[in-house]
């Protein structure tokens, strides 16, 4: 299949081995020539600390001198020009960037490397390890790519050629129209290793961090990957989070509400690994609550709902606000309830057919968080009511908190399908049935035996018309 795209790939560790205590990065010249007329030279150096694997192959084409002319069968304005191919040396243009079916593959080496101006990938069919003697330049930023395809080395001379070789006139098929060779040739290596960055922010000893809250530090010109690390403790005997990144700021984290953390940082130029930064500390502010139910723009909700939320960490207390405006004034609100240790609440009474908005947020005795974004549902109409009342009707849900099996009595004037779920705090569904229910036969059984305890609410649904219940269940004895 023709070379002429760059496909997703899957990020898979060809080598087990990392070179911690790095490796020089081998140096290349590429010198260019469009119809025979020189162009100049193109210096690249690879990446093998994380790319060993795509570095090594690039090292036996070179020295095996199968790379020297072949052309550069692909350039794109604005995005790579692709060479590599042994088709490219004697073969028909029909035929360049198909690839030889004999050639070795090269597992996909996948990090967080940026598509710069300049880096080197990996290009390949649609076989997820197919890349062989195939690469790219990058001629602009192409971050797109990121996180999808091998970046095995950079561009460090002669971007103007690259430059040169891209505005060459070409095909619809993106094909040169006069051919653009190349011959490689080894430079040595480069042994540096990359400086220690200086963390930026958040400044250090800050408290109430978001989880929005984006981790930056200096610039290191060197650097391709950074390894952030968070601990909470300062000599990071334990490390409860290492993030890669390909540039010097980092999206927080899943980090822990009300906790004090340290961070670092270390930078990787491809060969490698710079000292750590200084370290700060910081202190996460209180969580968010996530809501789960009744779900953003939930219709046809009971009256009397059960509202479910995510727990957060630490010792916290919940306020549950349920309003008909979305400013929660003091006069559209119908239940405000601070101090609740659970993460499900019933609330009773809401008209039918109305509009209702809810929010929740946590506070201990020292910090009170922000509310969660708030959500809205719709009661069911009052014909729905009318149907409920007249055709089906929910007399009692039994016991509560329960061990085994929970009973639903119902009224019935006609057979009928009920559905009902049970879902947890996190908004799953462990258990969800339809059931044919006779008029005579009342009551529905649900077997919770095989639930693990805790809160949950239970969705009974006949014709849209829904109703919940908070439900505990218990431990087994």
């Amino acid at each position: 299949m023709r070379k002429l795209t760059i496909a997703a790939l899957l990020f898979i560790l060809g080598s087990s081995t990392i070179f911690a205590q790095g490796v020089d990065k081998p140096q290349y010249r590429i010198a260019a020539y469009r119809a025979g007329i020189f162009l100049g030279n193109i210096d690249i150096e690879l990446f093998p600390f994380f790319a060993p694997l795509a570095t090594n192959n690039f090292d036996s084409l070179a020295l095996a001198l199968a790379i020297d002319s072949t052309a550069f069968h692909r350039i794109v304005p604005g995005f790579v020009i692709q060479g590599g191919d042994p088709n490219s040396i004697n073969g028909p243009i029909s035929t360049w960037g198909n690839g030889n079916p004999n050639q070795p593959n090269v597992n996909a080496e996948f990090t967080v490397a940026r598509h710069n101006r300049g880096r080197i990938g990996a290009a390949r069919d649609t076989g997820i390890n197919s890349a062989n003697s195939q690469f790219y330049i990058c001629t602009a930023a192409a971050l797109s790519l990121d996180g999808n395809y091998t970046v095995f080395g950079q561009t460090i001379a002669g971007l103007s050629v690259v430059d040169t070789i891209v505005a060459s006139p070409r095909d619809a098929n993106d094909v040169p129209l006069q051919k653009i060779t190349m011959f490689v040739t080894p430079l040595g290596s480069n042994p540096s290793v990359p400086p220690a960055c200086t963390l930026t922010s958040p400044a250090d000893q800050s408290v109430g961090v978001l989880k929005t809250q984006i981790f930056t530090w200096s610039l290191v010109n060197d650097a391709v990957i950074n390894t952030v690390e968070f601990s909470t403790d300062s000599l990071f005997s334990v490390i409860t989070n290492s993030v890669t990144a390909g540039s010097n700021r980092l999206n927080s984290p899943t980090l822990l509400s009300l906790t004090k953390y340290f961070w670092r940082v270390k930078s990787n130029n491809g060969g490698h690994e710079s000292a750590y930064s200084n370290v700060y500390s910081f202190t996460t502010a209180m969580g968010v609550p996530v809501l789960v139910y009744p779900g953003y723009l939930a219709v046809n909700i009971d009256t009397n709902p059960t509202f479910a939320w995510k727990s957060i960490n630490g010792n916290v207390t919940y306020n549950l606000i349920v309003a008909t405006t979305t400013n929660f004034t003091a006069p559209s609100i119908v239940y405000n309830q601070s101090g609740l240790i659970d993460t499900v609440e019933q609330v009773n009474g809401l008209l039918p057919n109305g509009i209702y908005y809810w929010k929740v947020n946590a506070s201990d005795s020292n910090v009170t968080g922000a509310f969660a974004t708030r959500y809205s549902f719709r009661t069911f109409l009052t014909t729905s009511l009318n149907e409920m009342e007249s055709d089906f009707r929910i007399n009692k849900v039994y016991p509560n908190p329960v061990t085994s099996e929970l009973y639903i009595d119902i009224d019935l004037k006609a057979s009928s399908t009920i559905s009902y779920s049970l879902t947890d705090i996190l908004g799953k569904v462990v258990k969800q049935e339809d059931k044919v229910i006779n008029a005579s036969t009342k009551t529905v059984i649900i077997d919770v035996n095989k639930i693990k305890p805790g809160n949950y609410v239970l969705i009974v649904t006949k014709n849209k018309v829904i109703q919940s219940y908070k439900i505990e269940i218990l431990n087994k004895q």
